[in-house]
């Protein structure tokens, strides 16, 4: 055949990798493993896997699934009714594909992020009444699916089905899963983990691809950074694979990795529709783009400063068991009970864990006690830990999965040899025994009640029957029930452990949800008072957080269906955020002030700025509006209040003050001046030609503030303002006469997703106080139109469409190849 004809052949995919079960690993006894009950079934066995996850979840989230309690919590998981319920249910309130809001902090898109939990489409299904109570049913298949996955994933790998069920329970009811589904983040990651493993392992031993691009594109649309967080997780786990083959060379990795890239490459294109708009909003957030990141000082940190005892000792418990150190409110460990480590993943799996290696050939061996001291390393030195999360912040998080896979991942490997060749290294057992009972007993702590005394005698007890069932189940001729029993007591062990960390909480009743309380509360009747009378678009304050939880809820805009000015939000808007900082509301040194912002209740000059019509008080939180309000009634336990100095939702200024010169005065200045003048950066004061520059000679001293110079500042600031306007979540409308070169001011944070145009013709818009929407006007009458779109949403619905096509096509082509 010519040179030119062969470069017409397509040529041939490198053939997969071939798998070597992981129970033929090298061992030094010869002997005919004993069946049992689970290696008779055959392919039953999955269904049995699934049977008894099925029954532990069951038990664990009883009180639950019976609808007595909802699954969101008022105690330290705080963040799933303050933040995880408002979201959602503002998401499935709007109609059609979810946009921007007003409901959310001032403004700000509703679509980034809202499949982070892809299982959280059912609650949509559920609707906005109802998915309260559909919570429970997303958490209880998670649970249940992300073992069965994991079930699936060890099979393919090559362990006893035996060794198999163990692993699934041991993974469906680690502390990653179980206590992070509490905080409602982690739970789907590990879901997605156990997918990921088991797209990579059939991509491994059998030469199948078609699970890996689907892995990737969930973890596409539901957190771009979980891209590299768990790629660098995958590409470490397929190295001590290959290894542990014995199939690693350079030409086999180098094709597996870029297998990997290649079908990875696919489902980034399949999410393309969530990743652009995802990967926007990360990066034009506070933490993203803003001044308020951690970087610089998680950075400067020494690379080999070691851990302090307290948070190492925190980190060695929490293998034991997650609540070892108290449940929730009672947790007295490093941080929080969410943010410490979460490394539980089943008592078995640390005596089983040291047994792999004395199992194993010297080089493997080698090999794989490296590979565990580098993803230990993070532990005693946090520098690394930050480094593995790119110095975004002091977290634990997914390298707590990592952590725990391994252990697992090393224990069932060491099981399933046990298992087949029914012997065990009584030296290793000993050795871990001991060991691990020094760490149990070790004073990380200062004097003082920190380890729950029962629980640890729990712990104890445990250890030492696994220690005895392993003994004997390591033993020639070692009858199958022992295994039995293995099986039975880890099912006890994780219900017991399981069901602390679900159940001893603080959670929202269902009797609760009937009461005039929470986002029930006596706010609604205020609300639906208001809204009889007044249809035009209006903000609420409160000096109240109607969430029961122990933290203030600022989201209750979204929960109770209103305009507010607060909004708690990881990736809160950037110039909603750098508004508040301008105008001293927010500390701009202060990364949390990024996430909590508070809004504007109690500064009233900003309230009347931007459209707060409305504040509620209970007691008497708030005096000040006593004096810039009328209260209009009384709804419970609630007092309505009107502000007595509002502007309207557009209004123009003639007047400017540089931004540096702004950054000068007070807090209290500045919400004098905030009246006179707007606020440009200092390079775009060529946007105001025509105006007049304030001078700050022209301030007012504090003290000769009254409430008379307010309503006179108010009413000539208001003087030209928007007439007609029209106001609605993708939508503005209006019109503004000006007699002179001025700049509208919109209650608006400044957004590239809002297109705005004067008089029919497109036109940019400015940033005014730093982060909100300005609007530079010529004198004359103006017609202003502004409307909202998703910037990347047709963009990466093209490359949602590219993927689907690449996915096809390349299905079709392998299957012509395998039939050919």
């Amino acid at each position: 055949m010519s040179a030119k004809k062969k470069q017409n052949v397509p040529a041939k995919p490198a053939p997969p990798i071939q798998e070597t079960p992981a129970a033929k690993v090298t061992f030094n006894v010869h002997s005919t493993p004993v069946a049992d009950l689970f290696d008779t079934l055959g392919k039953k066995a999955a269904f049995v896997a699934l049977g008894l996850l099925a029954v532990i979840a069951f038990i664990v989230y009883r009180h639950y699934l019976s609808l007595e309690h909802v699954f969101f919590f008022k105690d330290i998981g705080s963040d799933t009714y303050n933040y995880t319920y408002p979201t959602i249910y503002s998401v499935a309130a709007q109609n059609g594909i979810p946009s921007w809001s007003f409901n959310r902090a001032m403004g700000q898109s509703m679509y980034p992020f809202s499949l982070r939990d892809p299982f959280e489409i059912f609650m949509y299904l559920a609707g906005a009444k109802n998915l309260i109570y559909a919570t429970i049913f997303k958490e209880f298949a998670k649970v249940v699916l992300g073992g069965w996955v994991f079930y699936y994933y060890l099979r393919t790998v090559g362990f006893t089905a035996y060794t198999c069920i163990i692993g699934s329970i041991c993974f469906a009811f680690c502390g990653f899963m179980v206590m992070g589904g509490t905080w409602a983040l982690f739970s789907f990651e590990a879901f997605n983990l156990a997918l990921l493993l088991l797209a990579f392992e059939q991509l491994l031993s059998k030469g199948k691809w078609l699970l890996f691009p689907i892995a990737i594109f969930l973890l596409a649309i539901s957190q771009p950074f979980n891209l590299f967080v768990y790629g660098l997780f995958l590409a470490g786990y397929a190295i001590l694979r290959m290894y542990q083959l014995g199939t690693y060379t350079f030409r086999s990795g180098t094709v597996l990795f870029v297998q990997m890239i290649g079908f990875g490459a696919i489902g980034m294109l399949l999410g393309g529709f969530m990743l652009l708009e995802n990967i926007v909003q990360l990066l034009e957030s506070p933490r993203g783009s803003g001044n308020t990141s951690y970087a610089s000082a998680l950075s400067s940190v020494p690379m080999f400063q070691a851990v302090d005892k307290f948070q190492l000792g925190t980190a060695v418990m929490r293998l034991f068991c997650t609540d070892l150190l108290g449940a929730a409110g009672s947790y007295k460990g490093w941080q929080n009970t969410l943010e410490a480590p979460l490394f539980y993943c089943g008592l078995p799996c640390l005596l089983l864990m040291p047994q792999v290696f004395p199992l194993l050939e010297k080089k493997k061996r080698l090999f794989f006690v490296v590979f565990l001291l580098i993803w230990l390393i993070p532990v005693f030195f946090p520098y690394f830990r930050y480094s593995f999360w790119l110095f975004t912040g002091d977290y634990y998080r997914a390298y707590s999965i990592v952590v725990a896979g391994f252990f697992m991942y090393y224990a069932l490997v060491a099981l399933d040899l046990i298992i087949r060749h029914q012997r065990v290294s009584l030296l290793t057992l000993g050795i871990t025994l001991g060991v691990l009972f020094l760490l149990l007993n070790y004073p990380y702590f200062p004097e003082g009640e920190f380890i729950n005394s029962a629980l640890l005698t729990f712990v104890c007890f445990m250890l030492l029957v696994y220690g005895a069932l392993l003994f004997f189940i390591g033993r020639q001729g070692s009858p199958v029930y022992l295994r039995y029993v293995l099986l039975a007591a880890l099912a006890f062990e994780v219900i017991y452990f399981s069901s602390i960390s679900v159940n001893d909480r603080d959670p929202v009743t269902a009797e609760e949800l009937t009461q005039k309380k929470g986002y029930n509360d006596h706010t609604i009747d205020a609300l639906d008072a208001i809204n009889k009378v007044d249809h035009s678009f209006y903000r609420v304050d409160k000096a109240y957080g109607s969430s029961p939880a122990i933290h203030y809820s600022l989201n209750d805009g979204m929960a109770q269906n209103y305009h507010g000015t607060s909004g708690y939000n990881p990736f809160n808007q950037l110039y909603y955020i750098r508004y508040l900082q301008l105008m001293g509301v927010s500390d701009k040194n202060n990364e949390q002030d990024s996430r909590w912002a508070r809004g504007l209740a109690g500064r009233p000059i900003l309230e009347s700025q931007n459209r707060v019509r409305y504040m509620m008080d209970k007691g008497f939180a708030m005096p000040i509006w006593r004096v810039t309000a009328d209260s209009i009634g009384t709804f419970g336990d609630v007092r309505l209040f009107r502000s007595k100095y509002l502007l309207p939702f557009g209004y123009a200024y003639s007047r400017y003050i540089k931004e540096s010169a702004f950054n000068t005065l007070s807090t209290t200045q500045k919400d004098f001046v905030s009246l006179r003048a707007c606020v440009v950066a200092d390079d775009k004061v060529a946007s105001v030609q025509g105006m007049q520059e304030f001078r700050l000679a022209d301030t007012i001293p504090a003290m000769a503030f009254n409430l008379d110079i307010y309503k006179q500042y108010v009413d000539e600031l208001g003087h030209d303002s928007m007439a007609d306007a029209k106001v609605e979540d993708t939508r503005i409308t209006g019109k503004v006469t000006v007699g002179a070169a001025k700049m509208l001011y919109l209650t608006v944070p400044y957004d590239e997703g809002w297109h705005l145009s004067v008089d029919g013709k497109p036109r940019e818009k400015d940033i005014v106080f730093a982060g909100m929407t300005g609007v530079s006007l010529a004198p004359g009458t103006h017609t202003i139109e502004m409307t909202y779109s998703l910037r990347y949403l047709g963009k990466g619905t093209l490359l949602t469409i590219l993927g689907l096509v690449a996915y096809a096509a390349l299905w079709f082509i392998m299957r012509r190849r395998k039939l050919a």
